[in-house]
Parts: C-alpha cells; structure tokens; sequence
C-alpha cells in the first residue's frame, strides 16, 4: 500500500504567474504582500502564512487550468474559501498559490419540486438557507458562523452546527457534487436524486477532507419542509449533568427531538451581557441550556414546551424563559452565535478546541475541564452542542502571554488524552487542518492512518493538494 505522496514543492516562478494571469483575469491573481496578507490567516490562533500568489477563481475549468499548473510546476495549492475556518485549513502552509472560490458566489437555484439546492461553493451557509426559506423549504445544517462561512467550507470539514442533534451534518444533505482533482480533471457525481449507490460515493468521500483530495466546484443540496413554528427554551439549571439527565429523558420518556440542545455556562453569559449587552437572564445559574422545539402543528410544539419545562423543572431547573415570538428569539440566538467573536473581544487571545465525547460522558468531561482550569490556572469557557456530545473549550488569555501559551498546551495535551479515554475524539466539526495534526497519531490508529494516506496518494499522488493539513506525516 503507498505511503503519503511526498510533495517536493519547488517555488513559484515568475513565469508561472504570468500564466496564472492567463488563466484568470490579472486583476484576479493576487502579489502583492498586503493583499496576500489579508489570505495568512484565517480565524485559527498562530503566525500569519501569506501564499506566493492567491488566484480567486470563477470556474471549475480555471480551476482545472490552475491545478494542471500546479502539477506541472509540482508547486503546492490550497483551496480556501471564506477564511472562517478554526483548524489553519485554509492556510498556505508550503507557500505556492491559494485558490480562492470566494469569487464563486452565484446565487442559489431552488429547485423545489425535488427538493434540492445548487450551490456555488462561495456562497454563505445563510444564503442556502434564505434561498431554501423563500419556497418554504429547509436546509437545516447551522453553523454558528452561518452568516460569514462559505457552503464549499461547509463541505471541507463536513460542518454540523446547532441542529446537528435531530438534523445531522453537511454529509447527510450533499446529493450531488461537482470537484477538480489534483490531476485537473473535472468530476461530477450524483445530482438531483436522493438515493444513490453507484460506485463509491464521491461525495462522502469529499465531504471532511479539508480540500486534500479535490476542489469542490458546485454542490447540490437536500431540502427539507420547514416547520411552521418553533419554539426555544433557555433552562437555566446549577449542574450541566441536569441538563444531559434531561435530555435522556426527553429523547426516552417523552419520545421529543429538539431540533437544537445547547448550553452556555456561567462565564460565557457574563461575557455575552459584558460585550453584548444582551441582558440574558439567570447570569448567575451555573449553565444555561437552550433548546429549540419546531412542527407544524402549533398547539403540539406549545403543549410539548410545557411538558419539557415541567421535566426540566423536576430536575432542579429554575423556571425556564419560553421565547415564542421573534424578538426573544432573536436575542438568545444572537447571545449563542456571537460568543466565539464575544470571548476574542473580551480577551486578548483565546484558544480554541472542538471536542466530542459520548452525551453521557459530558458531566464527568465538564468536571475534568474546570479541574484542569484550576490546575493550570486558566479561565477556560466551554459551550456548545450538549445534544451531540460536542463541546467547544476555549482558553482565553488573561496576563503574560508565554506562561498562557504554555499553561493553554498543557491543559489540551492533558484533555485530549481525557477525551480519547473516554470514547471521544480531537474535533467534531472544525476539522484537523494544520492545527491539529499533532494528535492524529494519538486519535487513529496505524492501519486506518495507512488507509487515509492511500487515499489521499490515490487522489492526489503528487502531494499538491493542501499539503501539511490532516495527515501527520
């Protein structure tokens, strides 16, 4: 079985540029440094990594043309999309051209008799949304940062978001895909039909892979009917292990699916009314969560919002805040959205991780997180997605920089082997990228690591593609 393609990438030449140029418009092929360095980042901490040349595409065939360069030129190429990503997936880590689809933005094509969405790869995750909404139809998948991130980066790490609890992940929606592999070939797989199970499925294999394998060009989506009504709860309760009793219990005995299973605790809502001024109530409960109930029939979802606050009640939960109308809705969602970019205002630096473990280990995983907190002696915000045993840990900094550096790097090596012991594993939605390759070792095992380094040699023997992103080695 072949190892991981070796990329000895050679530099971008004077000469390669110029037939950039005539691939895609000059005013499209980026050089000088203080355009490039608004491409060195993207939202993950670390030292900026400019490019050589950033390249913003408006096709799948300047895509193709690009990446047949590349080879050629054995010069490396990352794909990026809207620089939201939280892993360093989207940075030229090697140098060579960054391929921007921020350019590929058409506006979506509904198409409502079969219940399918075509997508550029450019255009925000709430665009897919409006554009689904408009013909009363639903594409469910909720990334906090829907309004910034791009549907191709969606693809990239296979997002999931708030309603992954009852809704899924991007993976469970892509019906049809359009990519450019490394090799410059344009593939096409799929479309507008819900089950398909010809050959291996090319849009499973796309979706997650960080834009190792190929460029995504243009999807198609699955849609959903969307509910009529919805109805969110914020139960503020002293214990997180009352809010996951209460979610076993909902799901067990009252035979409910939230759409949305969330918490905040304590030191996110300070820093939500701190920046914000949100005026979220119960600042002092220890955890809020949030669930959200939708349906079409309105007298269900209100009789189903009081049976649940009676449950949580029973729990220890104070009196929960029903927020059945727009305005109260819109401010607890804009409190939930906005923490990420709160704790960054807040606070000089934060670090950030995306763990997953099973829902039941969630209590004993939160204890082990403000235990470590105390250790290291850092003020540590977890939040996230209760329902689905994903919890995002954000590490923010307070005083010297290199003893936070330090402390943040100890605290994670030591969760990470927390996690791992208890089923979970390194990232549930933000990827791995190049921040986290670190601990693919530690989190797959030899023989399903050999697996993913054929794959990629398989896609991508060159090693053009993204290289030094998601593999260890």
């Amino acid at each position: 079985m072949p190892g991981q393609p070796d990329c000895s990438c050679r530099a971008l030449t004077g000469a390669a540029v110029r037939r950039l140029a005539e691939i895609a418009a000059p005013e499209r092929v980026l050089t000088d440094p203080e355009r490039l360095a608004g491409y060195a980042r993207d939202e993950s901490p670390g030292p900026p990594l400019p490019p050589d040349v950033a390249v913003l595409v408006r096709s799948a065939e300047e895509v193709a043309a690009v990446l047949r360069l590349a080879r050629d030129e054995r010069v490396p190429v990352t794909p990026r999309g809207l620089g939201t990503g939280l892993a360093g997936g989207a940075i030229a880590a090697q140098g060579g051209i960054l391929l921007s689809t921020e350019l590929m933005n058409e506006e979506p094509q509904v198409d409502p008799d079969n219940l399918v969405i075509t997508t550029r790869p450019g255009v925000t995750t709430d665009r897919v949304r409006r554009a689904a909404a408009e013909h009363g139809l639903y594409y469910p998948v909720d990334p906090a940062s829907l309004e910034d991130c791009s549907i191709g980066g969606n693809i990239a790490t296979n997002a999931g978001g708030a309603r992954a609890f009852k809704y899924g992940v991007t993976t469970q929606y892509l019906r049809g895909i359009e990519a450019v592999t490394p090799a410059g070939d344009i593939i096409r797989y799929g479309g507008r039909i819900h089950k398909n199970v010809t050959g291996y499925d090319l849009c499973a294999a796309l979706a997650g892979s960080e834009g190792t394998l190929a460029v995504v060009t243009e999807a198609v989506f699955r849609l959903l009917p969307l509910p009529a009504h919805r109805v969110d709860l914020l139960i503020p309760f002293d214990r997180i292990a009352q809010g996951v009793e209460l979610i076993l219990r909902v799901v067990r005995d009252a035979r409910l699916l939230p759409a949305v299973v969330e918490f905040i605790e304590r030191g996110g809502i300070r820093a939500c009314n701190t920046v914000l001024g949100s005026g979220l109530p119960f600042p002092d409960a220890e955890v809020q969560v949030l669930i959200e109930l939708e349906g079409n029939d309105r007298d269900q979802v209100l009789a189903d919002t009081v049976h649940l606050g009676e449950m949580a009640m029973k729990l220890g939960a104070s009196e929960p805040l029903v927020a059945d109308n727009p305005t109260d809705q819109a401010r607890i969602w804009h409190a939930r959205r906005e923490l990420a970019k709160t704790l960054k205002k807040l606070y000089s630096e934060v670090a950030a991780e995306d763990i997953v473990v099973p829902i039941a280990q969630l209590p004993a995983t939160v204890a082990f997180i403000a235990e470590l907190a105390r250790r290291h002696k850092l003020t540590v915000i977890p939040f996230g997605h209760i329902g689905d045993g994903n919890i995002h840990v954000d590490v923010c900094r307070e005083g010297d920089r290199a003893d936070w550096l330090r402390g943040s790097e100890a605290f994670f090596e030591e969760l990470i082997g927390f996690v791992l012991g208890r089923g979970g594993q390194v990232t549930a939605e933000h990827g791995i990228g190049l921040k986290k390759t670190r601990w693919m070792k530690r989190a797959v095992g030899p023989a399903e690591l050999e697996v993913m380094r054929a794959l990629k040699h398989a896609w991508d023997p060159d090693g053009i593609l993204n290289p030094g992103k998601v593999l260890p080695d």
